[in-house]
């Protein structure tokens, strides 16, 4: 990586120099393995020596508490925050064997004062966990290996995946699907009713506990309020002291959580109370040392994932990083299915799938603000190596060299097309713990295996413009000239997802226009967000089909999904090939070159979703409390109310012109804004017709906007004028796709007019070009202003803290 955007928490980092030089030297894996070992032992012993006696449940609420933010305000974290910090501290208690160890009486135990060399000690093995795994990748020759290590990585350091609405909406369809729901309550013994209530209960618990204690705490600081300590009252300093100390040093009695007042809270029986929080547990279990229940966790499967929660066997549980079924639910219950069994086979397709296509399909509709033109399409696709030109509207033998498939959706939306893929095949354990072999396996099955679905169907249309359907008609799709491909997984993959670019290099997705890949989450994020479809076809194209694709990369796609946002997302195109793809341009100059070569360079991606995180999680946020704004795209205004005119009007074309409008820079959008008033002012002072034309070549065509404006009265008049022009222009420039449109005095839309008839010869066209006296194109002239840019106008941005903990 040469370049770095937004926000890396730097006390996170350490010393990378001193964490590296463990590995120095080191030739193998065994012996890079050895060194890691040797350094989990060094720091796990210390560890032990810091925690003495203390109560483990004392410890892990203390570490907690230094971790994450004591209050729910998504916009407030802890700096240095980290999940795996408190695991490992856990873990190494785990193999304590008990609770409580030693003959020194819990009240006399100090785990505070150890908290913040544990939280030290213990982000050191996460940060040499972490090169453990990149300099494992480095000497494996599976071109696999390092994509593989980086999810990985993320799975390891990151926690709290979703956004809890989401979630919640997402998992209310799936586990109260009926067969599902059956299942359930087969293989775990409980429902998700039980789980949402058990949840619930201890949320409650908790915050009555804190709520009780602040109070006390309060009322006694009130009465006391300038009395001197000297002279408050013995038995009130100890109250403070009885409300404090479980409050702020021995938290365990506060933190617990006991089966039973989880019972009495929820209204569910104790033993089905305890059958779902022990699902969701981890014993003391002395048989394996600390050290090595450690180095286990960190190099293999972290327990932690999906059993978040510690037990003392005894009806009594403390919290680690999760709450119960958070990130975890499903994988609990798809383990208890028996493997290659019916059930797992009936809830895969009755449920799973079922559930996740629906889903991904009403997202895409809010998002495109139209519902999908077929869902479940059946169509014929090539079989026994038959080229896609075989399936073309003259076709007559179709069982001679087609096969019916099946694509999840299609919308069709004026002259672009969106195909869409569906996978909800979950990424299996081993691969999750670092089994480079199946992680190469699950991917190429749910992301390989979609992208080529998906592009199936995309180059059928592009090549035949149609295609036949699974009744044996005809669908003619000749009107499209714009066709993108969505695929949806169920599972979030992290940085695999955002590293196009790296699946293209080990073969993947394609080198040329691939698929953008989404978990299903982020897709319902972004359709939360998201204020237009022209919004997401821009994204679509940055994302899949330009440089961005190839150099950028982050651990989210919602990262890269908020700087595109704020008009950052953006590499200038290299001019040499647009100059190639469209030779009416004029030539390239020099600083066009280097403009394009400066920004063509691996860029990490950090931390963007500040905003988008206090959006989020607003309905924590008290009315009071400044409550956050949704994210916009960065655009000035008169852009969108453009946009929005054009759709609302339905004006044809709307959905490119849109995506072509928001990818311009900042400056030539104010231009173009202007522009259309000074017309419309002259235009209006003349009582005459005016016009002008902008062209905007680049790497999804060359489109050109043509404004005009004149007097009511001649409207008619101004509009035939207006397509004349439009039409000898773009043909003169060989334009793919024009947009024109017509104002009155006030620069109010009269008329908008839209042509995409695919450039070609036409000597009558020519000739009118010359009767008009146009100018020439390409050598001879320049298009104005430039093609689209990063914005130059930057949107103030708030404080951002990370999602994940």
């Amino acid at each position: 990586m040469q370049r770095l955007i937004g926000d890396i928490d730097l006390a996170s980092i350490g010393d990378p120099l001193d964490d590296l030089s463990t590995f120095y030297g080191c030739k193998s894996v065994a012996e890079l393995r050895r060194a890691f070992r040797e350094q989990v032992e060094v720091e796990v012993s210390a560890m032990l020596r810091l925690i003495g006696d203390a109560d483990a449940f004392d410890v892990i609420e203390l570490m907690r508490m230094r971790q994450f933010s004591p209050v729910p305000d998504p916009r407030i974290f802890m700096p240095g925050g980290s999940g795996i910090a408190v695991e490992i501290v856990a873990c190494l208690l785990l193999a304590r064997g008990q609770r409580k160890t030693g003959d020194v009486p819990r009240e006399e135990t100090r785990p505070h004062e150890a908290i913040s060399e544990l939280h030290d000690r213990a982000q050191r093995l996460a940060r040499l966990a972490l090169y453990l795994r990149m300099s494992e990748s480095h000497l494996n020759p599976d071109p696999m290996a390092q994509i593989a290590a980086e999810y990985q990585a993320s799975v390891l350091l990151i926690r709290n995946l979703q956004y809890d609405t989401i979630r919640d909406r997402h998992e209310a369809e799936l586990f109260n699907h009926p067969v599902t729901a059956s299942l359930m309550q087969t293989h775990l013994g409980y429902s998700y009713a039980d789980v949402l209530q058990i949840r619930h209960a201890i949320t409650e618990i908790g915050a009555t506990r804190m709520t009780k204690h602040r109070d006390d705490s309060a009322e006694i600081l009130m009465r006391h309020h300038g009395t001197p300590p000297a002279d408050v009252p013995k038995a009130d300093l100890q109250a403070f002291m009885d409300i404090m100390i479980p409050m702020m040093f021995l938290p365990a009695d506060r933190a617990s959580i006991a089966a039973g007042d989880v019972s009495d809270e929820s209204g569910i029986a104790v033993d089905q109370v305890r059958r779902v929080l022990d699902s969701y547990s981890q014993f003391f279990d002395p048989s394996e040392a600390p050290s090595a229940r450690v180095y286990a966790m960190l190099t293999g499967a972290n327990p932690f994932l999906t059993t978040p929660l510690m037990s003392d066997g005894a009806g009594t549980y403390a919290a680690t990083t999760n709450d119960v079924g958070l990130d975890s639910l499903r994988r609990i219950f798809e383990a208890a299915l028996p493997t290659n069994s019916a059930d797992v086979r009936r809830y895969d397709q009755k449920a799973r799938q079922v559930v996740s296509e629906r889903l991904a399909l009403q997202h895409l509709e809010t998002i495109l603000g139209t519902a999908p033109s077929y869902a479940g399409l059946k169509y014929f696709a090539p079989a026994n190596d038959s080229p896609a030109t075989s399936l073309d509207a003259n076709c007559t033998n179709l069982n001679a060299v087609a096969k019916q498939v099946e694509g999840d959706g299609l919308f069709v939306i004026d002259d672009v097309a969106i195909c869409v893929e569906v996978k909800a095949k979950s990424i299996a354990a081993a691969a999750r713990r670092g089994d480079v072999r199946r992680f190469t396996a699950d991917v190429r099955a749910t992301i390989g295996g979609a992208s080529d679905q998906a592009l199936r169907l995309q180059s059928l249309i592009e090549t035949n413009g149609g295609i036949w359907l699974g009744d044996r008609t005809w669908l003619s799709l000749d009107h499209i000239q714009e066709v993108r491909s969505v695929v949806v997984l169920l599972d979030d993959v992290g940085p695999v997802g955002t590293a196009l670019g790296d699946l293209q290099r080990v073969g993947v997705i394609p080198e040329v226009r691939p698929p953008w890949i989404t978990s299903l989450h982020d897709l319902a994020t972004i359709a939360e967000v998201s204020d237009s479809a022209s919004e997401f076809l821009l994204y679509l194209r940055r994302r899949t089909d330009s440089d961005v694709t190839k150099h950028y990369r982050a651990e989210d796609e919602l990262d890269l999904y908020m700087l595109f946002l704020d008009g950052e997302l953006y590499i200038d195109p290299d001019p040499d090939e647009i100059r190639t793809l469209h030779p009416t341009v004029p030539p390239v100059k020099p600083h066009e070159r280097r403009r394009h070569e400066a920004g063509a360079v691996g860029t990490l991606v950090g931390d963007q979703c500040g905003d988008l995180n206090a959006w989020m999680g607003r309905h924590l946020i008290e009315a009071h409390n400044n409550p956050p704004g949704k994210p916009h795209f960065n655009a000035p205004d008169g852009i969108h109310d453009l946009i929005t005119h054009l759709v609302s009007s339905g004006a044809r074309g709307a959905l490119r012109t849109g995506a072509d409008l928001l990818g311009l820079s900042g400056d030539t959008q104010l231009k173009l804004l202007r522009l259309m008033r000074d017309r419309a002012k002259v235009a209006g002072q003349s009582r005459q017709y005016r016009d002008a034309m902008l062209s905007f070549a680049g790497l999804w065509g060359h489109p050109t906007l043509f404004i005009a404006a004149a007097p009511a009265a001649v409207r008619e008049a101004a509009q035939k004028r207006l397509e004349t022009y439009m039409r000898a222009k773009k043909h003169q420039l060989k334009s793919d796709r024009a947009v024109g449109l017509l104002l009155d005095e006030l620069a109010n839309i009269q008329a908008t007019i839209y042509m995409n008839d695919p450039p070609g010869d036409d000597p009558a066209v020519d000739a009118l070009a010359a009767e008009m006296g146009l100018q020439p194109v390409g050598d001879a002239t320049r298009p104005s202003p430039p093609p689209s840019a990063r914005r130059t106008t930057k949107r103030l941005r708030g404080k951002k803290a990370k999602k994940r903990r």
